[in-house]
């Protein structure tokens, strides 16, 4: 089982450190610069942006890029592999469960497809060993969105940092010009706003992959039967069993005859 000493910090904290977040802003500044160019001149209107999934998506925000600079693919990697630990950490203290999983599949699978002789009491023990299994990994896979959620609080102090650096070095320009009597540049206006970073324009997010949507794929694992076999026979003993178990009857024995309270 994974015990919280074993997972690294950032999956534990509630909130960014204030080291990460300044020196994700230390470092969007140094990059404003080399980003300006890609950037629109003319920032969105703050209320032009209704809560829509994505910046393609939303009114208002023409132009905006999905950039990727070495910090994003640091910031990414470094939360990716942290992900991957969780899930390898997983796999390897749970390989003795997985093992029996993997054996009493085979046994429910072969009792109740083979032979058709259900035996409920083996199937009750699989299922509490399956329950076991998904506590396990909903723990996990709870730590691995905690880790994403950091790493996109790091990006959005990184991006926060990107925009207002470039739109005040264009105002401080448009400034400057207004002082020598002279036009600021093509398509700048004459007093650029301040405008915060658009909520959706987050380059390089960080989400986990369609595998962690579902837990029980990673117990699936060895060949699959093919050939000229049933198809319910190709599929992952694992799998049918899980089948199995979700798709047995539940039936309420509360008024049943003779079931009483004495």
């Amino acid at each position: 089982m994974i015990t919280t000493d074993q997972i690294r910090g950032p999956a534990r904290r509630a909130r960014l450190g204030g080291v990460a977040a300044l020196r994700a802003r230390r470092r969007g500044r140094r990059d404003a610069p080399g980003l300006r160019p890609l950037l629109p001149a003319h920032p969105p209107e703050p209320d032009a942006a209704p809560d829509l999934p994505g910046p393609s998506a939303v009114p208002g925000l023409p132009n905006l890029p999905d950039l990727v600079t070495p910090f994003v693919m640091e910031t990414r990697a470094d939360t990716l592999r942290a992900v991957g630990q969780l899930r390898s950490r997983l796999l390897k203290d749970r390989r003795a469960a997985i093992a029996r999983l993997h054996a009493e599949s085979v046994r429910v699978v072969t009792q109740y497809d083979r032979r058709g002789a259900p035996l409920p009491a083996a199937l009750a023990r699989y299922g509490e060993w399956i329950g076991a299994w998904r506590a396990d990994a909903e723990v996990c896979r709870a730590r691995a969105v905690a880790l994403t959620h950091e790493a996109n609080q790091r990006l959005a102090c990184y991006w926060d940092a990107v925009w207002l650096t470039v739109h005040r070095m264009r105002a401080e320009e448009a400034g400057a010009a207004r002082h020598r009597g002279r036009v600021p540049e093509a398509g700048l206006p004459a007093r650029p706003a301040l405008a915060a970073r658009p909520e959706h324009w987050l380059p390089g997010r960080v989400t986990l992959d369609a595998t962690w949507e579902d837990l029980d794929t990673w117990l699936f694992s060895g060949p699959v039967p093919t050939g000229a076999v049933a198809a319910r026979d190709r599929t992952h003993a694992v799998a049918r069993a899980l089948q199995i178990l979700d798709t047995q009857p539940h039936h309420d024995t509360t008024d049943a005859p003779g079931r009483g309270t004495r």
